[in-house]
């Protein structure tokens, strides 16, 4: 097995790994971890937020050696302005995974090679779709650009990593929506029980989350990179589980569960069904 495929199959790993993870929070790590060490990388990063220097959260994995480095507090102000990727990525809809040499030397870079000795060559994978701010992932490499293998490695872990991050987004909505929902004084949602007792995988929560939004199988199927037939065996595996016959009675008995938070109808946007994918 070549290097590349046998990275292919570490993320493919991975990815299964994560659709059983239950915590949200927990999935940035794992993928940075694994990109780090698939692109031979000494610092990986997620942002989420805006691209702004003194602002908004930021994940980043590092190598032990490269630990001071990266988090000298004007290193982490220049990553986070996150040029040339998010300017890139914004203005030209390209979802290309791309070297940051390649869209030019900006005095970005030139900064970023500053604060860090030997210089630093980065490389962006952005999420395809229509996102505000630009979200993927940037890694840095201390003595050589990232190459062919890498772009490769980049354009075939892409649906992969879009995958995860709904897997993300979706059960970060379920754990906080109805939480929003329950804080409202016009009305007395349940916050979702845990689906651990039900038997509900974290894969299941997210579809019966879109079963709520009354998204077709097939479109479920889109939103998280799978066939309608596997959506339609997750669906199965959720009436039996619930002990369900159909689309609304099983809605109707996740809520009545806590599974689902009820809707508000003074809030309806604090539903905790609706999603941005």
């Amino acid at each position: 097995m070549t290097g590349t495929a046998a990275h292919l199959r570490g993320m493919r790993d991975l990815a299964v790994q994560i659709m059983h993870e239950r915590d949200p929070d927990a999935l940035h790590t794992l993928v940075l971890t694994e990109l780090l060490r698939a692109c031979d990388a000494e610092a990986a990063v997620s942002k989420e937020s805006d691209w702004q220097p003194d602002e908004g959260a930021m994940s980043i994995v590092t190598a032990p050696a490269a630990r001071s480095v990266f988090d000298h507090p004007q290193a982490r102000r220049l990553i986070r302005i996150g040029r040339p990727f998010a300017e890139h990525y914004a203005s030209t809809g390209d979802s290309a995974p791309r070297q940051a040499d390649a869209l030019g030397r900006l005095q970005h870079l030139r900064d970023v090679r500053r604060f860090t000795p030997g210089g630093r060559f980065a490389f962006g994978i952005p999420l395809p779709g229509v996102h505000s701010p630009v979200r993927g992932y940037i890694l840095f490499r201390p003595d050589a650009g990232f190459g062919p293998a890498a772009l490769a490695y980049g354009a075939e872990v892409q649906p992969l990593l879009t995958a995860v991050d709904r897997q993300r987004v979706l059960l970060g909505q379920w754990r906080a929506g109805a939480a929003v929902v329950s804080g409202c004084h016009d009305c007395r949602a349940p916050v979702p029980a845990d689906a651990a007792p039900y038997g509900l995988t974290p894969r299941e929560t997210t579809v019966l989350l879109l079963l709520a939004d009354a998204l077709t199988a097939a479109a479920i199927g889109r939103r998280l990179g799978i066939t309608a037939r596997t959506v339609n065996k997750h669906i199965e595996r959720i009436y039996r589980k619930l002990g369900t016959r159909d689309r609304l009675s099983t809605v109707h008995r996740a809520r009545l569960s806590g599974l689902l938070s009820t809707p508000c109808p003074f809030h309806r946007e604090s539903s905790g069904l609706r999603t941005a994918l």
